[in-house]
């Protein structure tokens, strides 16, 4: 077994073992809003030989202690939506510890002054080829300190942040290759070619795509698609 979706088990209180399942690579859990402990051996024998890839965390009510995952050191994805309590506490994620985590994304809707800025400044980790902020309605601005030291970023997508005022003044990092704009009404025309405010810090960036009827580039990247660890991040564009 490759893929494990835990889904909708509601008096699940613990979660097993999975030391009998040492090829899995893709795990998802989701409305799973009982659970409130981890097995010490959670991951078993699967992040010693044949390593998670990926980890998608979905839409708890109630989330356990961010220490009570012990994520594993292998893990290259992780998609964190819908949790309140988790994302309220991301000062404790230490993802600095996750030295092959490429790609994160963040998705939800929060509670007023629980997503004002993003992301804090040492929250992410410098290996990050793939970031993605979307539906973040209380987002007003990204903090440049928390992005700066991303210097392997390959590809960002700004998704459903109507509160999103504009980007950071110092830019964004100078590694991008393609950046994704949609669903930002206050940002939008501040991106526009050569008139808007904040034109002058994208304009380097090779591929640009926004739900804006302009392209901004002659090399445009096609129709917005929901970002998974089980499709986006696996497109050529890495």
């Amino acid at each position: 077994m490759v893929s494990l979706r835990l889904k909708d088990c509601e008096h699940c209180v613990l979660l097993p073992s999975l030391g009998q399942l040492p090829s899995l690579k893709h795990l998802t859990i989701s409305g799973m809003h009982s659970l409130r402990k981890v097995d010490p051996k959670f991951y078993g024998d699967c992040s010693l030989s044949k390593p998670f890839q990926s980890l998608e965390i979905l839409i708890f009510s109630e989330m356990l202690d961010w220490e009570e995952w012990g994520l594993p050191s292998s893990l290259h994805g992780l998609e964190i939506w819908e949790c309140a309590k988790l994302v309220a506490r991301r000062k404790e994620w230490d993802l600095q510890r996750l030295p092959y985590l490429t790609h994160f994304i963040i998705s939800g809707e929060y509670e007023e002054d629980v997503l004002e800025s993003f992301p804090e400044e040492g929250l992410l980790p410098s290996s990050l080829v793939s970031l993605c902020i979307q539906s973040l309605p209380n987002l007003k601005s990204l903090n440049n300190k928390g992005l700066e030291h991303l210097g392997s970023l390959k590809n960002m997508r700004i998704a459903g942040c109507p509160q999103l005022q504009s980007l950071p003044k110092e830019g964004l990092p100078t590694s991008l290759l393609l950046l994704e704009i949609s669903e930002c009404l206050l940002l939008k025309p501040r991106c526009f070619r050569d008139q808007g405010q904040d034109w002058h810090k994208i304009a380097r960036i090779p591929l640009l795509h926004t739900d804006s009827e302009l392209s901004f580039d002659q090399r445009t990247v096609g129709p917005t698609q929901p970002y998974s660890l089980f499709s986006a991040f696996d497109t050529a564009i890495f």
